[in-house]
């Protein structure tokens, strides 16, 4: 069991800047600190990679996590924390700023002398201060493969002194590796030649136990191909939005920050239209168009985050990630299909995409180019191939229409109007609402045939309730509504929107009850829906097990 230390020393200076404006990521902490964290001691632990697209808390994330370590009173996890930096650099540099960053923070976490995290000094001024021969070794074996311009023994050596360490002395350590991706895109061997399969170093090491890797990256698309080139070495695991009530709390302190004013329309407002994520509410509290500081109306809310979607930092973030993804891919065509999949606001068959668009190429050539498009996590699949959803974040769809739908369809959408829409979106509260009165029943004890149409008399008592949690079906990740944790756990698929619940999204949970039953899950499966069913839905839900909702 991880004690958490009472007090966290920021040996490793935080990019957050203001330590008091970090945030929740309960669940993750849960994991890392919880189970993981347990089989790290008996040396069972698997190397996790952190996806998510940028500004979503990644690096805040992990330098917390690895602050925390740091501090750890019981000192038998050593924490290193490396950024693979976005710069061109030799390999012989490279391993000598790995090793540097290494050795000295492994040395200061044995002296509990942050200031080696924070200021490290340069490879050459580093041997005096190696006072251990475990660690002179290792540097002068790096000094002599560098003077017979041997540059890979400097690599497989820097590359290996976390493991090595970890086996030599006892407490394990966990690597922490943040933009990873770039890794395979800026060290170059002696004849100036991109090493693009850096990477492959880690097909040994990630399996090391005494030595798990953490690896994260804001270029999903470029990690995700990394790491399924190391075949199972690394678990994915999604850094998804705040929940609502961390999301909460994130608004107040940074209005707090900002000297802005709030009152609880004001936060539920402001929930509506950030949904939780970290970058959408920095930039709105601390827009420079949040002038007023006062955002108990409604106009000054509207305000800055159409300056923000417009030309601000949420604005300038999509664009720098949309417009490299559209430099590997042909661009007018995935602009036509992304538009296409906003408007159609539900998931689409490629045939149909094909079809409605005109779009003058094979089945097989619009696979590869969607395939492209899922892969930069800019289009999902939410059910089995061949079927496509562009996200529901309306903030990402407002930036992409600002940026693009007067070239597609000489349209210019009224992006005010839609803040506001999205701000008081009475029916989407109503839903919500109804959301919370069914966990609300689910909280406690309670039976199946009381609070479901057709569920059997079956006593539950619930431990817990996750929301939207992310599980592992064979080789697909799905995201759960609800997990009411127990024996049996209770999974419950909710649609809270005025639309009826219909075939996609019936299709998308059968597949789940079946991919659950052959992995022989107990679980009893639950429907709810605000709006309804469409004809032949609830039958069908009813026919494969599901249990739906009163």
């Amino acid at each position: 069991m991880f004690r958490l230390p009472e007090k966290i020393t920021f040996a490793l200076p935080e990019q957050i800047g203001n330590t008091d404006l970090f945030v929740g990521r309960k669940k993750e902490f849960d994991f890392f600190l919880g189970d993981w964290y347990d089989y790290l001691q008996k040396n069972f632990a698997l190397s996790q990679a952190l996806l998510a697209r940028r500004k979503k808390g990644k690096t805040a994330f992990l330098q917390r996590l690895f602050n925390i370590f740091w501090s750890q009173p019981e000192g038998n996890v050593v924490p290193f924390y490396f950024s693979v930096p976005e710069t061109k650099a030799t390999l012989a540099s490279f391993s000598k700023d790995f090793f540097t960053a290494f050795s000295t923070q492994y040395l200061s976490f044995l002296t509990r002398n942050p200031q080696l995290v924070a200021t490290p000094p340069a490879f050459a001024m580093l041997r005096p201060l190696l006072s251990d021969s475990f660690f002179r070794d290792l540097y002068d074996s790096i000094q002599l493969s560098e003077n017979s311009n041997d540059w890979n023994a400097m690599w497989r050596t820097a590359s290996r002194a976390p493991s090595f360490a970890a086996f030599t002395f006892g407490p394990k350590v966990v690597q922490i590796f943040d933009e990873f991706q770039n890794i395979d895109s800026f060290v170059y061997d002696q004849h100036d030649h991109l090493i693009d399969s850096m990477s492959g170093t880690y097909l040994d090491l990630a399996e090391k136990r005494q030595a798990p890797l953490i690896v994260s990256g804001s270029e999903v698309h470029g990690l995700i191909r990394i790491i399924r080139r190391l075949t199972a070495r690394f678990r994915e695991r999604t850094l998804g939005n705040l929940p609502e009530d961390e999301a909460r709390q994130a608004i107040v302190r940074y209005a707090d920050f900002n000297h802005t004013r709030l009152n609880p329309d004001t936060i539920q407002h402001i929930w509506n239209l950030t949904q939780g994520d970290p970058l959408y509410i920095r930039a709105l509290l601390l827009s420079e168009a949040n002038t007023s500081r006062d955002f108990t109306h409604e106009q000054n809310i509207v305000q800055a985050y159409e300056a923000e979607v417009s030309s601000g930092e949420i604005f300038s973030t999509w664009m720098e990630y949309i417009l490299k993804v559209f430099y590997e891919v042909n661009q007018r065509n995935a602009k036509r299909i992304m538009l296409y999949l906003f408007q159609k606001g539900k998931e689409c068959s490629l045939q149909q995409i094909r079809e409605d668009l005109k779009l003058d190429m094979s089945d097989v050539q619009l696979e590869a180019k969607l395939r492209q498009l899922v892969g930069a996590d800019l289009v999902h699949q939410p059910t089995p191939a061949f079927w496509y959803q562009v996200s529901s974040d309306k903030t990402y769809e407002l930036v992409f229409r600002k940026a693009f739908q007067g070239d597609i369809d000489n349209f210019i959408p009224d992006i005010r109007a839609e803040i506001k829409r999205q701000m008081g979106r009475t029916s989407y509260e109503k839903g919500k609402f109804a959301e919370f009165l069914l966990k609300e029943k689910l909280k406690k004890p309670f039976n199946l045939k009381d609070i479901t149409q057709n569920g059997p008399d079956k006593k539950i008592k619930p431990r817990n309730i996750l929301e939207r949690k992310t599980v592992q079906l064979g080789l697909l990740q799905r995201e759960i509504d609800l997990v009411v944790e127990g024996k049996p756990q209770v999974w419950v698929d909710v649609k809270d929107t005025q639309r009826k619940y219909g075939k996609a999204e019936a299709d998308r949970w059968i597949q789940i009850m079946q991919a659950a039953k052959n992995e022989k899950k107990d679980i009893v499966f639950l429907v709810y829906s605000q709006a309804g069913y469409t004809q032949g839905t609830q039958q069908r839900l009813v026919e494969n097990g599901a249990y739906i909702v009163s």
